[in-house]
């Protein structure tokens, strides 16, 4: 998916409703992008699961953590006291400019300019 701008990131709990059967994920597939934390919380379940998390991901534009999401991370993590993944997410989303399509809303709310989905 290389040179596709996406507009939407996902956050793991939305890829594990996804794999679960319990949601989908929007049907815009080709707006869709996730974190590298994402990639390594679904690859942290179980070993049934793998083949099916890296189906799902396969498809979607995956975002680093290069300096600046590192650094604007930091400052949310101090700022909010957010887990360092979910800072890293937050970040990334604001790096790059996306809405974040999560359900942790009680948690990622703290972080001001966050558009959240």
């Amino acid at each position: 998916m290389s040179g596709t701008v996406a507009d939407l990131l996902v956050d793991t709990d939305v890829c594990i409703d996804h794999l679960q059967g319990v949601a989908r994920l929007p049907g815009r597939r080709a707006t869709l992008a996730y974190s590298v934390i994402t990639r390594a919380e679904l690859l942290a379940g179980p070993d049934e699961q793998q083949a099916a998390a890296r189906r799902l991901l396969a498809p979607l534009r995956e975002l680093v953590i290069d300096r600046r999401v590192a650094e604007r991370a930091g400052a949310l993590r101090r700022e909010t006291g957010l887990r360092l993944p979910d800072a890293l997410v937050a970040a990334t989303a604001l790096v790059h400019h996306l809405s974040l399509h999560t359900r942790n809303h009680r948690d990622f709310r703290k972080v001001a300019g966050l558009r959240l989905r």
